[in-house]
């Protein structure tokens, strides 16, 4: 079921009160069925899966602790990256690996062969770096293992966070299924409302934009310059709506138990650079390759070359995971290029200095250097983010390269005072000033808490502000499209 069905609709109330209605002890069984149910009802073959890859690692973990032996402990930790990754890299990857052999071999023509397509199970990148990150720490001796087979099942397969995250590390998550939760008011009005925003970054703003969007960047050379570029933004946009506004309902149906779930994106889009932008988009995926992955190569040795090595490869396996296709692995290859520029140039002092020096001669101060700064970093990931949006859509290069070609015509387009603005209709009134309305709402959020705000000034303005949001969603909102993106990670 989907978070935005009726199904869903139905399912959560009737869970949340007989997790309130059940003796603590009984609790994690309730959610173990609840999980279970709510992950079969979109394919059951997969749950096979899913409780394979549970059982692999909560094995693993029981046995570490008991091995002393070096050797044998390592080969433990291989058994479960070997069963996991095998998994993941089998269902996510081989169809592109078998179809661009193919395509190769047949001299890439088009129609040569019949592509292999697999069907990915459902939330299989989330889980399976969850159960992996707890195996890790446990293998690192930095926590016990849980010996509670039911909580561990609970742990990884959890409802409002199993199919997109966030990834949830064991010292945070499990605690909070041990403990008793009674209902709060507070917690489930909270809950609640998150969800409502999550909702509306889902129907209104992510699923209209999905219906304009793609159709401008499949066929860019019948559109102006000045559409292309707001149709790559929008992109971009539509892939944030949707991600955040699932994590939000997630978060937010979490709340509504008494559950935390993380922070997973921090208003990214006004980040004032590409290594501020990661550090902000999807957290808890970010963080997760950066504790497994980065810091474990970059404090390998003090080799001058091991940092950005480890960071482009960080951030080149960060975007293949987002998509997998090689465009994405091209988008991670240009992000952790530049991120790397963008840190050597910020370490630079001699830059620094000669930067201050050459502002100063014109009169601009410190805080004036600064917005400089800013500004240039934030043209250079704004450069990027144009790109990465006409990637996503790409279905291959040709597509990729003819549309940053048009896009590449916009200045001309300005010298010549053709802005093609009767050309931009396709993205809706409504549409636009929902993103506005967004971008306010999290401006404010950002400062404190939209809910904690309407809280202040009573009962009857908060009921009012969500009223009304629940009326946009009804009103603006499109309820025919099947699932979220993350649903293909």
């Amino acid at each position: 079921m989907n978070f935005h069905s009726i199904d869903f609709l139905l399912f959560l109330p009737v869970v949340v009160a007989l997790y309130f209605a059940t003796p603590h002890r009984f609790r994690w069984m309730l959610l173990l069925l609840a999980s279970n149910v709510f992950y079969g009802s979109w394919r059951l073959e997969f749950l096979p899966i899913l409780w394979l890859s549970t059982g692999i690692d909560y094995g693993v973990g029981r046995l570490l602790p008991k091995v002393s032996d070096k050797r044998q402990r390592l080969a433990l930790l291989i058994v479960s990256l070997c069963g996991n990754l095998g998994l993941l890299l089998f269902f996510k990857y081989f169809a592109l690996a078998a179809n661009t052999t193919l395509s190769l071999w047949h001299g890439g023509e088009a129609g040569a062969f019949e592509p292999i397509d697999i069907i990915l199970p459902l939330g299989i990148s989330f889980y399976t770096f969850q159960t992996l990150g707890y195996v890790i720490d446990v293998y690192r001796g930095r926590r016990a293992p849980e010996t509670h087979a039911g909580y561990f099942a609970v742990y990884v397969m959890y409802f409002p966070q199993l199919i997109a995250g966030p990834i949830e590390r064991p010292g945070r998550l499990l605690p909070q299924l041990r403990a008793r939760h009674d209902f709060d008011i507070r917690h489930a009005a909270a809950g609640g409302a998150l969800m409502l925003v999550g909702y509306f970054k889902k129907l209104v703003i992510a699923d209209r934009l999905a219906e304009t969007v793609p159709a401008v960047l499949a066929a860019p050379q019948d559109h102006t310059p000045l559409a292309v570029v707001l149709a790559s933004v929008g992109s971009i946009y539509r892939y944030y709506a949707d991600i955040s506004g699932y994590a939000d309902i997630a978060i937010g149906a979490s709340l509504v138990i008494g559950i935390r779930l993380s922070r997973n994106f921090d208003r990214p889009l006004a980040a004032a650079s590409i290594s501020e932008f990661w550090q902000r988009w999807h957290i808890t995926v970010t963080t997760w390759f950066r504790d497994y992955l980065y810091l474990p190569l970059a404090r390998r040795g003090r080799e001058w070359w091991r940092k950005p090595a480890a960071t482009l490869l960080t951030i080149m396996i960060v975007s293949f995971w987002h998509g997998a296709a090689w465009t994405w692995l091209a988008a991670g290859l240009i992000a952790g290029t530049v991120m790397i520029v963008e840190g050597a140039m910020r370490r630079d002092r001699g830059l620094a200095r000669a930067t201050r020096s050459a502002l100063g001669a014109l009169g601009v101060g410190d805080r004036g250097v600064r917005f400089v700064q800013d500004s240039g970093n934030r043209l250079v990931l704004w450069l990027f983010l144009f790109l990465l949006g006409s990637l996503v859509n790409a279905g291959g290069w040709a597509e990729a390269m003819a549309t940053w070609v048009r896009m590449g015509d916009l200045p001309g387009q300005i010298a010549s005072l053709g802005f093609g603005l009767a050309d931009v209709g396709f993205l809706p009134k409504t549409v636009l000033l929902a993103i506005v309305g967004l971008e306010l709402y999290q401006w404010l959020d950002a400062r404190r808490p939209v809910f904690e705000r309407l809280a202040g000034r009573g009962l009857a303005t908060a009921w009012a502000f969500y009223y009304a949001l629940a009326a946009a969603i009804l009103m603006f909102g499109t309820f025919d499209r099947s699932g979220f993106i993350y649903f293909g990670f």
